[in-house]
């Protein structure tokens, strides 16, 4: 394995990985999650990102007490 096609993937996984971890958060989930499953799956993990439902968003206003 050359230098240059370790340094392409790791490049390719870090923006796959960011591009997963922007996904993921407009979705609802967590920026980590979403880089994470980017990294190690690349395109693949971006395209499962894309069909995750979207979280409803946590009513923190209300303390349960009703």
């Amino acid at each position: 394995m050359t230098n240059s096609f370790l340094f392409f993937s790791l490049a390719l996984g870090v923006a796959t990985g960011a591009l997963g971890g922007y996904i993921a958060e407009k979705k609802g989930s967590t920026q980590r999650f979403g880089f994470i499953i980017g990294f190690l799956f690349g395109f693949i993990g971006v395209f499962g990102l894309l069909l995750m439902a979207k979280k409803p968003p946590n009513d923190q206003l209300s303390d349960g007490s009703e």
